[in-house]
């Protein structure tokens, strides 16, 4: 039987842009929700030269006021170095007309203080949880 409602219903279909052990990036289209996971200890940038052109690649699926969830609970204080690639990551979000933003913050408390001072320095508003699914449920609001 016809449902005429699902007509109306934006159908989601993910995209993996990209799925390494430091970081996964996908795009969930229904949503107009970028994902990304950063996991564990980056020592250099050597250990994940394509972030930045990955990120770049996944920024071309979103439209302005696109939704990002950031799942940084196995994320490990990363070095000046990496820091400072992350804080490029964000900036390109923010330049990308990111609309709202979520983070599920370390486990590590180290961890948390330095995302803590890099999203201090304003390339976006993101909203802090414990959950990857309380983010998501805010996301969705």
């Amino acid at each position: 039987m016809h449902n005429p409602d699902k007509d109306t219903e934006k159908q989601s279909a993910v995209a993996l842009v990209s799925k390494n052990q430091h970081y996964e990036l996908r795009f969930d289209s229904g949503k107009n929700r970028l994902y990304i996971g950063i996991y564990g200890f980056w020592k250099n940038r050597n250990d994940v030269p394509g972030y930045l052109s990955d990120l770049k690649k996944a920024l071309i699926l979103v439209n302005p006021g696109f939704t990002l969830l950031l799942d940084m609970r196995t994320l490990i204080t990363h070095p000046p170095a990496v820091a400072d690639m992350q804080a490029e990551a964000h900036k390109l979000l923010k330049e990308a007309s990111l609309g709202k933003a979520a983070c599920v913050f370390p486990i590590d408390h180290i961890a948390t203080l330095q995302v803590e001072d890099m999203l201090g320095h304003g390339h976006f508003r993101c909203e802090r949880f414990a959950s990857v699914s309380e983010a998501e449920a805010w996301l969705n609001l």
